[in-house]
């Protein structure tokens, strides 16, 4: 998919449906999808380069309820409605170079086609109208090449023991299956540590036994020796401490799981959750 760019602009006062005019500037005010060629992996966003007038950033006005911006979904037509009607008569002066952009978060779609409106709601006398419409765009499978044991779930998050206030393990998980934890945890003297977890094994296609369950792999703990700069100027060292496997096997549901880990020939197991703000 091309890299895509739009505009919210001063258009004609009582046009509803607007000419979508790609790869174009009006008044400095325009906006790109991000990234541009989006997957089922990524979380798509509507960046958008304001104007520097008075009423040119989009997050200046609020609706009766507070918000810059509503997203709404219909079948597959996303609709972005602002909280801002620029008219025909208001002055958007364009932003130099490197100003700051208005970031309006769409989520992440499963795949297929869509197509995006961009709306600007009634404000005073000024009618709705839409300065985008119909524009289309496609988002593609993330694991569509996937063999057995393709995992059909994204474990990528922030996750927390919650037994244990304090603990936590942020998981970072690709579109080709491949997994990365940080576990951070306390050392034997209190001192906070972290620790990785990487279950890339010699042979294996990916690092998953099963769909929803990995291998056992080495939990590595990383340092460094102190230093005059920070970071010190000192290579990370790896020490391995035990082995560890995740599995969200039985839980029902993407947000709910299994630590399991070994230190000195002791097992144990933390029911781990999902950290939902």
């Amino acid at each position: 998919m091309k890299n895509v760019m739009y505009m919210l602009t001063i258009a004609i006062f009582a046009m509803l449906n607007a000419s979508v005019i790609p790869a174009q500037t009006l008044n400095g005010v325009r906006g790109e999808l991000v990234p541009a060629t989006p997957t089922s992996a990524d979380n798509l966003k509507l960046s958008m380069l304001r104007g520097c007038g008075t009423n040119g950033f989009i997050g200046s006005n609020v609706d009766a309820g507070g918000n810059p911006y509503r997203v709404s979904m219909a079948q597959n037509k996303i609709t972005v409605t602002l909280s801002i009607n620029m008219g025909n008569n208001i002055p958007i002066s364009p932003c130099l170079s490197g100003s700051p952009r208005e970031e309006i978060d769409l989520g992440r779609l499963p795949a297929g086609n869509y197509t995006l409106d961009l709306v600007e709601r009634a404000v005073g006398s000024l009618p709705q109208r839409t300065t985008l419409a119909n524009y289309p765009f496609t988002v593609t499978d993330a694991r569509a090449t996937q063999v057995a044991p393709f995992v059909r779930l994204d474990y990528s998050g922030h996750w927390w023991d919650p037994n244990d206030s304090g603990w936590g393990l942020f998981i970072w998980h690709g579109a080709n299956d491949q997994l990365l934890a940080a576990w951070f945890t306390y050392d034997m003297s209190g001192k906070p540590a972290w620790v990785i977890y990487q279950p890339n094994i010699a042979g294996k296609p990916n690092p998953w036994e099963t769909f929803a369950k990995t291998y056992t792999a080495p939990l590595w703990l990383t340092s460094r020796q102190p230093g005059t700069t920070v970071p010190p100027p000192t290579s990370t060292s790896l020490f391995q401490i035990g082995t560890a496997s995740l599995d969200f096997t039985n839980f029902g549901t993407a947000d709910e799981g299994k630590f399991v880990y070994n230190f000195n020939g002791v097992e144990q197991t933390r029911t781990i959750k999902r950290f939902k703000p």
